[in-house]
C-alpha cells in the first residue's frame, strides 16, 4: 500500500507517462500557500536527468526485475529479457509471454509505476503525499481504464488524478506571472526523432471569468541533415505557428532541443517574448494540477479552461423553484469529461418528460433535449419525483439515468428506470 492517506497530507506529486520515459515532481502546499515549488526527482541530484527509462527488465530463470535506468544497463545481457515501451504494451493489452510464462501487460505498467512512486518515498515524508496527477499526451477512455487498473493493483490511499499533457501545460502557466501568460503562450515539444507537436494556449480577457482554449498542431519531425539547416527549418515553422497572435512567451520541451544548434531560430523567438527551455515542464504541470484538485486556490475562479477533454457547455434543466420556472444547471462547463459524475433529484409538474437545455460558453444557440419518460404515473399536485444521474462516456456524450422515486408514504416508487444517451454537438 502506498501513501496511506492523513488528514495533514501536504505533497503533491505529478507523473508524466511517455512511452519512452516517465518523470515525477511534487511540490508543498499548505492553507492556500505554495509553500514549495515543484521538485523534479533527478538521477543525479542538481542535474537534469529527469527522465525515468519506461523500461523493465527480467533476469531469466528469476523473479527478479529491474526497471528505469538499472533495466537500460542489464538490456544487453544474455541473461535478461529487457521490456521497453511499457506505457504502448499496456495500451495494446496483449498477454506478454517471458519464459513460458504469460504476463497481463497493465500488471508489467504498475510494477514499473510502483518502482517509480518508491522514488518519492526517498524525498518526501512518509505518509505525507495527498494525491498524485498523472498526465500523458492523449488522456482518452482507453488511457483512463488503464490507469485505473494501475491505481487498483497498487493499492493507491492518495487521491489519484488524470489529464491530458495541454491541461497540464495550461496549469503550469496558471502559476506563472500574468506577463508571461497573457495575452498567449505557446509550447514547443519535440523529441529527438519524433514528431514536432505545438500546442498554443490563448485567453480571451474579454470574458468573465477569462476563457482560455487552445490551438495544436503537430510536424512529422525536423529533417535538415546539418544543424544549419534544421535552425532555418524550425525558424519557419516558429514563424507560421506564431503568427496571428502576441505570444507573452514560448516554452521548447523534449530532447530535440538540446544542444547548441538553434541560433536563427533563437534570435527569432526573444523578438518581443521570452523563451525557456527545459525538459520537465508537464511533470511540474500535473503537480500543480494535483494542488488545484485538492485546495482549489482563488486563481481557479478568474479562469476557464476548454481543451478538448472538457465539458463546453452547461447541462440545465427547466423546472420550477420554489413554484416558479427556472433554469437549473445540472452540470458546469469546464469539468472534464470523464470526471462528470453527478446526480439531482426534480419534482416533475404533471407531466412525464424532462426538458434539458445544453448551454455552450464558446457562442452559439442553446439546444434543447426532450427526454420522454414512458410509462411514468403522472401524479396530480407535483407529486412525481425522479433521481436523474449523469455520466460522459466521451466527451460528447452524456449518459442519463433515471428513477422514479414515488412520493414518500404517499405514493411508492414504480420501480421504472430508464437510460439514454445524448449526443452534445456542442459540447
Amino acid at each position: 500500500m502506498l501513501f496511506d492517506r492523513q488528514s495533514e497530507k501536504k505533497y503533491m506529486a505529478g507523473m508524466d507517462l511517455r512511452d519512452d520515459a516517465c518523470q515525477i515532481s511534487y511540490c508543498r502546499w499548505q492553507k492556500g500557500r505554495l509553500l514549495q515549488e515543484p521538485v523534479t526527482w533527478s538521477a543525479v541530484p542538481g542535474s537534469d536527468q529527469f527522465d525515468i527509462p519506461m523500461a523493465l527488465c527480467k533476469t531469466v530463470g528469476e523473479n527478479q526485475w529491474f526497471f528505469g535506468e538499472e533495466a537500460v544497463s542489464h538490456s544487453s545481457e544474455e541473461n535478461h529479457i529487457f521490456l521497453p515501451r511499457l506505457l504502448s504494451m499496456a495500451l495494446d493489452g496483449s498477454p506478454v509471454v517471458l519464459e513460458d510464462t504469460e504476463y497481463d501487460p497493465a500488471a508489467l505498467l504498475a510494477l514499473y509505476v510502483n518502482r517509480c512512486l518508491r522514488y518519492l518515498e526517498l524525498a518526501v515524508p512518509g505518509g505525507e503525499i495527498a494525491a498524485v496527477m498523472f498526465t500523458a499526451r492523449t488522456m482518452d477512455a482507453r488511457m483512463i481504464g488503464l490507469l485505473e487498473s494501475v491505481r487498483r493493483r497498487l493499492d493507491l490511499k492518495a487521491k489519484v488524478y488524470y489529464q491530458s499533457f495541454a491541461g497540464s501545460f495550461y496549469d503550469f502557466m496558471l502559476n506563472q506571472d500574468e506577463s508571461l501568460r497573457e495575452p498567449a503562450a505557446a509550447l514547443f515539444d519535440y523529441e529527438t526523432g519524433g514528431r514536432l507537436h505545438v500546442t498554443k494556449l490563448i485567453f480571451n480577457p474579454h470574458t468573465t471569468p477569462v476563457v482560455s482554449y487552445l490551438e495544436e498542431n503537430e510536424y512529422p519531425g525536423l529533417f535538415a541533415k546539418d544543424d544549419a539547416g534544421r535552425d532555418l527549418e524550425f525558424k519557419n515553422i516558429l514563424k507560421d505557428e506564431l503568427a496571428g497572435h502576441n505570444f507573452s512567451s514560448v516554452y521548447l520541451v523534449g530532447s530535440g532541443f538540446k544542444g547548441s544548434w538553434m541560433k536563427k531560430s533563437t534570435a527569432f523567438l526573444c523578438q518581443g517574448r521570452r523563451a525557456f527551455l527545459g525538459g520537465n515542464l508537464f511533470s511540474k504541470g500535473a503537480a500543480y494540477g494535483a494542488v488545484f484538485k485538492e485546495e482549489k486556490p482563488e486563481i481557479l475562479s478568474r479562469y476557464l479552461f476548454l481543451d478538448s477533454n472538457k465539458l463546453r457547455s452547461n447541462i440545465l434543466v427547466t423546472a420550477l423553484d420554489r413554484g416558479e420556472p427556472a433554469r437549473i444547471s445540472l452540470v458546469d462547463a469546464g469539468i472534464n469529461w470523464y470526471e462528470v459524475k453527478c446526480s439531482a433529484e426534480l419534482v416533475l409538474d404533471s407531466t412525464a418528460e424532462i426538458n434539458l437545455i445544453l448551454h455552450p460558453l464558446t457562442g452559439g444557440r442553446e439546444e434543447p433535449f426532450h427526454i420522454r419518460l414512458d410509462r411514468l404515473p403522472v401524479r396530480e399536485g407535483r407529486m412525481t419525483r425522479v433521481r436523474m444521474e449523469f455520466s460522459m462516456l466521451s466527451p460528447v456524450k452524456l449518459h442519463i439515468r433515471i428513477e422514479d422515486l414515488g412520493f414518500g408514504d404517499i405514493f411508492p416508487s414504480s420501480g421504472l428506470r430508464w437510460e439514454q444517451d445524448l449526443v452534445l454537438e456542442g459540447a
